[in-house]
């Protein structure tokens, strides 16, 4: 390894071993890690019905504050990564989306049946169908990790449980986050766990958790599920499946990091669609841009294992690979019959295999035309092989090399806190891992699949038995005839610290992507410490003073337009007096 990528990746960094090329607005010497959080609010929960906590009363700022809390703690300080928000400043709709509650039969709105997402799954996918739809439909979905604000967790007779939040990651057999990228997190609502509430009771009831949660550690931790990370029982880990109270204040401060798992946060965190990289001054794009598309129709009787929910694709720019993933409803049995995955893809404006010559290759009835690329995994309990087509010379041919068929699954792990007066269903052990879906997922060179970035290409999914289709990718608009997906790199607010500074100094910041001539205010960690208004480019150089009270060290700085989810996000590092 050359001595620069030993500096980039190795635990010496943390021990000063590497080369200190600091720069302001850089950690550790390394660059910044930007990623992008797709939240969602279930409606009916406190932060959408009645929001108030630590004096916020409107809901995208309680939801800012939620991923600005331990990114300033926690991730900034010991791994170099940011979490800000998805909202892109391209699109009309600036206010993180607020989704119907799937199942309100149980609990009361907002809540989620979450005791065991594997045996009792069907709300939670169909929230997280639920919360692709709304990304879809005001821009994209498929940015960054998917994040949703929830009320409280119950089982299947009502009764709230001690699970405050879910995380994972789509993993491959081998257990490791794979392409195409998903990573899931829902939380219970930090009404229920924030200090400033005086009232944290759970409705109905006079239990509440037994600690309070200043930092929003809860959302830490599952989000570094949803980066690979698993648990740790250390009682000082961030990772620990419980949360903890080391000093006897009341609060949880369980945050800690270790350096293995730094590493595998900073490898994860590049696959993440969306992920912008942060050297000083500068803003590059990751390497994986992705899109995810929502299948219109639930089909009634329909095992899951046979119902598409959505289909993704992704682009690894360094990789020159391309994958195509059927996300289903459900888990594959593991013993089941053979079911097949067909992808039509049709990436050039004119041409392609006709009705006739998809039939040829056994197609299922379609009305899809223009086929350029045809890619079919058969599926059988935990077995996938495939084969793959491509359009030459007025024919499909059939290619047979370069190509991977997987059968992925996305793998979710709990977080527990004990409550006052205790509940008898706190759990004494935790299983790691809990499968919830599966996804088929085809992966292949960049240049066999045609497939480039801001170039419009259309796709159709199909699930099979036998050769007969049993569900489609249906859109309203175009059933039967495909989606249109475009790759390309989402483009957000950017903020540029001019230098470091010490408590009590001001420092200059340059903005940029906000909305124009516009209310703006900044935030230092999740603190106020800034307003103003936006120039008619919809940027400025701001000001910024660092309060006399805060610690040394690197800290996340949040410009925000007024009333909106849109922010510029950038790291200042505070130097000692």
């Amino acid at each position: 390894m050359s001595m620069r990528k030993a500096c980039l990746w190795a635990v010496a960094l943390l021990l000063g071993t590497c080369p200190a090329v600091w720069a302001a607005g850089a950690w550790n010497g390394q660059d910044l890690f930007h990623v992008p959080l797709s939240w969602c609010i279930i409606q009916g929960s406190p932060a959408q019905a009645n929001p108030n906590v630590a004096g916020e009363t409107i809901t995208d700022d309680i939801i800012w504050r939620r991923h600005e809390r331990p990114t300033d703690a926690i991730y900034t300080p010991q791994a170099g990564i940011t979490f800000r928000s998805a909202i892109n400043n391209a699109w009309t709709v600036l206010d993180f989306p607020q989704i119907a509650d799937p199942d309100t039969s149980l609990g009361t709105p907002g809540d989620m049946r979450g005791e065991n997402v594997n045996t009792n799954g069907v709300e939670f996918n169909q929230m997280l169908n639920n919360c692709d739809a709304a990304w879809a439909a005001m821009g994209r979905a498929g940015i960054g990790i998917t994040i949703v604000n929830a009320g409280l967790f119950h089982d299947g007779a009502g009764n709230y449980v001690t699970t405050i939040g879910w995380g994972g990651c789509v993993e491959n057999m081998a257990g490791i986050c794979s392409a195409p990228f998903e990573g899931v997190v829902t939380v219970v609502d930090n009404h229920y766990l924030h200090q400033s509430v005086p009232n944290r009771a759970w409705p109905g009831t006079g239990t509440q958790f037994g600690l309070t949660d200043p930092l929003d550690q809860l959302v830490g931790h599952e989000l570094g599920h949803a980066l690979s990370l698993a648990h740790r029982n250390t009682t000082t880990a961030l990772m620990n499946p419980f949360s903890a109270d080391n000093d006897a204040n009341g609060m949880t401060d369980n945050i800690g990091l270790n350096a293995t798992e730094v590493g595998d946060l900073r490898t994860v965190a590049q696959i993440v669609p969306g992920l912008e990289i942060d050297p000083p001054n500068r803003i590059l794009p990751g390497n994986v841009v992705a899109t995810r598309m929502v299948d219109a129709v639930r089909e009634r009787g329909l095992r899951p294992n046979l119902d598409l929910a959505a289909v993704q694709v992704s682009l690894d720019s360094a990789q020159k690979q391309v994958v195509f993933g059927q996300r289903l409803f459900g888990l594959i049995p593991s013993k089941s019959s053979t079911q097949q995955h067909w992808f039509l893809v049709d990436t050039e404006k004119d041409g392609g295999a006709g009705l006739e010559e998809l039939r040829r290759i056994g197609v299922p009835e379609t009305r899809f035309e223009g086929t350029d690329l045809v890619l079919r995994a058969d599926v059988r309990g935990q077995k996938v092989k495939g084969s793959v087509w491509r359009y030459r010379d007025g024919r499909l041919v059939q290619v047979r090399d370069r190509i991977v068929f997987e059968l992925l699954t996305l793998v979710m792990h709990p977080h527990f806190a004990q409550t006052n007066p205790p509940q008898k269903s706190f759990p004494p052990t935790t299983r790691k891992e809990f499968p919830v879906h599966h996804i088929v997922a085809a992966r292949l060179p960049q240049d066999l699949a045609g497939i480039g970035l801001d170039r419009p290409f259309r796709v159709e999914a199909i699930i099979a038995r036998g050769g007969k289709g049993v569900d489609r990718f249906d859109v309203k608009e175009a059933a039967g005839q495909g989606v249109e997906f475009v790759l390309s790199h989402p483009t957000f607010p950017h903020c540029f610290p001019q230098d470091d500074a010490a408590p009590g100094q001001i420092v200059k910041f340059l903005v940029e992507g906000l909305k124009p001539n516009a209310g703006v205010h900044g935030l230092l960690g999740p603190r106020h410490i800034f307003r103003g208004e936006t120039n008619a480019e919809g940027g400025g150089t701001f000001e910024l003073e660092i309060p006399k009270d805060t610690q040394p060290g690197p800290h996340l700085v949040t410009f925000g337009n007024d009333r909106t989810a849109l922010t510029a996000d950038c790291v200042v590092n505070v130097r000692r007096q």
